[in-house]
């Protein structure tokens, strides 16, 4: 196996596994299954490194002669050093299990959504809870198509309804979509508490994205349409708090709402917070050749990023008709 010029032992290789790493994730596989191969790629290829030498095992012998304890002898002892057995690879078993490596995602996708995750590795953990903090947004291609209503919103579904979509321009689609971002970013005032016309929801546009401090409802904060050939269309979202199911629904709604139906074919996610698909590892490359390296990558990265925090509360704050209470 070719490993990194700066990995040699399993030692070495256990104390720089510890970071971010941004990976791509395929299609029709789990968050599960997609662990169990990264957690067994580096397992396997840290147990091929060079091993550490056996501990040293102090054995120390009495040389006296005879059992009589009537006569006094001087006492003699031989003190030796052997191999500790209890190191030996044929005892222990492998260096590292995969049960030994903690990875924690950032950003979960769904069984059919595929593009970029952000994974933290044993101590990477960390830093890649400070970057949930900041709820950073991500952005999505949703790849659909007019004319078929099934029951799960996706193209092998059942089929329920088949409609026409002649009557479906890029015009019409645009602003339909204008529409839904404009409702989206009221929603986002509502979910501050405030009113969108008021000078403290200025103050905090101002600031930049309104960003949730919790999870909470999806928040849409642009939606576009990127390819535009009927039956086929492509929209690329910038959202945050979503899953694939919302996104799944969301273009059925939106194929009611141009009078016809729609469908989704495919989720792609091509951006999470500052990583997108140009840093991610793709499946071949999920091993020890490649990921500190790239680790040392992304964390170059999250030490550029500025200091965002939240700026919205919980979804169930107070409404600006309702008066907060006061300290007795």
């Amino acid at each position: 196996m070719a490993v990194s010029t700066s990995v040699k032992t399993i030692r070495e290789a256990w104390f720089q596994l510890n970071g971010v790493m941004c990976l791509y994730k395929p299609t029709q596989i789990s968050w599960k299954q997609m662990r169990n191969t990264l957690a067994f790629n580096i397992s396997r290829d840290m147990n091929e490194l060079e091993q550490d030498a056996p501990r040293k095992y102090v054995k120390i012998e009495s040389l006296t002669n005879g059992t009589n304890v009537d006569l006094p002898a001087p006492a003699s002892y031989s003190v030796t050093t052997i191999p500790n057995l209890a190191d030996h690879e044929l005892v222990r078993g492998p260096a590292i299990l995969a049960d030994d490596l903690r990875l924690q995602p950032g950003n979960l996708l769904g069984f059919r959504t595929a593009g970029v995750v952000v994974v933290g590795l044993n101590k990477g953990n960390r830093s890649l809870h400070n970057l949930n903090l900041s709820r950073p947004t991500s952005a999505y291609h949703i790849k659909s198509q007019f004319g078929l209503a099934t029951d799960s919103h996706w193209d092998d579904g059942k089929v329920w309804e088949k409609t026409t979509f002649i009557h479906i321009s890029r015009d019409k689609l645009d602003r339909m979509l204008a529409s839904i971002q404009a409702s989206n970013q009221k929603k986002m005032f509502e979910y501050c508490g405030v009113d969108p016309q008021s000078q403290t929801a200025y103050e905090l546009a101002s600031k930049g994205l309104l960003r949730p401090a919790v999870n909470g409802p999806p928040l849409i904060y642009g939606i576009k349409c990127v390819h535009f050939n009927p039956p086929d269309f492509t929209l690329e979202i910038h959202c945050a708090n979503e899953n694939e199911q919302y996104m799944a629904a969301l273009i059925h709604d939106l194929g009611l709402s141009l009078k016809t139906t729609a469908v989704c074919q495919q989720i792609r996610c091509i951006r999470y917070g500052c990583f997108t698909v140009d840093d991610a590892l793709l499946r071949k490359h999920w091993s020890l050749e490649y990921l500190p390296d790239h680790m040392s990558h992304c964390h170059t990265k999250l030490r550029s990023l500025p200091d965002i925090g939240p700026q919205l509360a919980t979804y169930d704050r107070l409404q600006p008709s309702q008066n907060p209470p006061t300290k007795s």
